[in-house]
């Protein structure tokens, strides 16, 4: 999948049809994704974080690995502007790179949507480096998903925290990371949920 945003940053063409992916703003805990053909890079996410990042101007508040029906890609929630966009980045076996994406006004989102779209946008730890972060807390095991804490927009905390899951042994375990101070937090399941 590196290659893919490799390929995405070098063509620059994109083809646009209707997305395969949910509209949410905000990661849980241990996603539901299909994991059939994950590469195990380690570096695989938090770059393709970066490249969405550098190519569109907008903040990732949400990227997850998924293969939907047997084309392997990534899943995106861009806050940019005034929209997120959901994005799916694919490629098909010998077929060009291909972009779907739908946008939403912020405004449009429910209130919990919205507070994670402005944390996210606000956030003084990037996306890609909280994925590093938590990859490195495990011992260099790949991140399959990360994202805004599905809970980060409870107002009874100041704790704002990504969920990065990382593919270790087999199984996915999650890993949250402040998005103000960068710490790896030690009990995650003390965040607050809605």
């Amino acid at each position: 999948m590196r290659a893919l945003l490799l390929v995405l940053v070098a063509t620059g063409s994109l083809a646009a049809a209707v997305p395969a992916l949910g509209q949410s703003v905000g990661m849980k805990p241990i996603p539901n994704i299909n994991l059939a053909g994950f590469g195990g890079d380690p570096t695989a996410l938090p770059s393709a974080v970066a490249t969405i990042e550098q190519l569109s101007g907008g903040r990732v508040a949400e990227i997850r690995y998924n293969n939907v029906d047997g084309i392997p890609g990534y899943d995106v929630a861009l806050a940019q502007g005034n929209e997120i966009r959901f994005q799916r980045y694919h490629k098909p076996a010998n077929k060009p790179l291909t972009l779907t994406e739908t946008k939403t006004p912020t405004s449009m989102l429910n209130w919990q949507g919205q507070k994670n779209a402005s944390l996210v946008t606000n956030a003084k730890i990037p996306l890609a480096d909280a994925i590093r972060t938590a990859e490195s807390a495990m011992r260099g095991a790949p991140a399959v998903a990360a994202g805004i804490a599905q809970g980060a927009a409870d107002p009874s905390t100041d704790v704002h925290a990504y969920n990065v899951a990382i593919l270790k042994d087999g199984q996915q375990h999650r890993v949250a990371v402040n998005s103000d101070s960068g710490a790896v937090i030690a009990n995650p399941e003390a965040l607050p949920s809605w």
